[in-house]
């Protein structure tokens, strides 16, 4: 399937592992109209790291309350980044997802919370979960 058909097609879009080159399919999502945001999570170590790499790649106010309901309710707004739909690319994610599981557990449930949001919405919310060739999140592979 065409990355640029895909990204926009709400009712697939949810959270999947990374399949393809972050780079071109950052670029599929941009020419289909969506904002896409690759975020290096490789340095986070605590839920306070991930919130400070997330927080700054999709430009959450300085408000940000830096915890889990603040961020669930940062990713069901997006009202400063206005589009027909985001993708957001975790890059570099094997070490948070391994070392801090349960933090990284919570920011997928979060986000998968986020896309059956904006569902209802009609406009598709992806997280790509990505690391090292080989890597896999256990998280079921992007559709084909």
């Amino acid at each position: 399937m065409d990355p640029k058909a895909m990204f926009t097609n709400a009712a697939q879009a949810g959270v999947y592992h990374l399949v393809g080159d972050p780079r071109q399919l950052a670029q599929s999502a941009t020419e289909a109209g969506l904002q896409a945001v690759r975020i290096d999570i490789g340095h986070a170590h605590d839920k306070e790291d991930f919130f400070g790499d997330v927080a700054r790649a999709l430009q959450f106010p300085a408000s940000f309350g830096n915890n889990w309901d603040a961020f669930a309710d940062s990713l069901r707004d997006l009202s400063w980044l206005p589009t027909s739909g985001y993708v957001v690319i975790l890059e570099k994610s094997k070490h948070f997802a391994a070392h801090h599981k349960h933090e990284f557990d919570e920011a997928v449930d979060v986000m998968k919370e986020a896309a059956d949001h904006w569902k209802k919405a009609g406009k598709p919310f992806w997280t790509l979960i990505g690391g090292p060739d080989g890597w896999d999140s256990g998280y079921p592979s992007m559709p084909a």
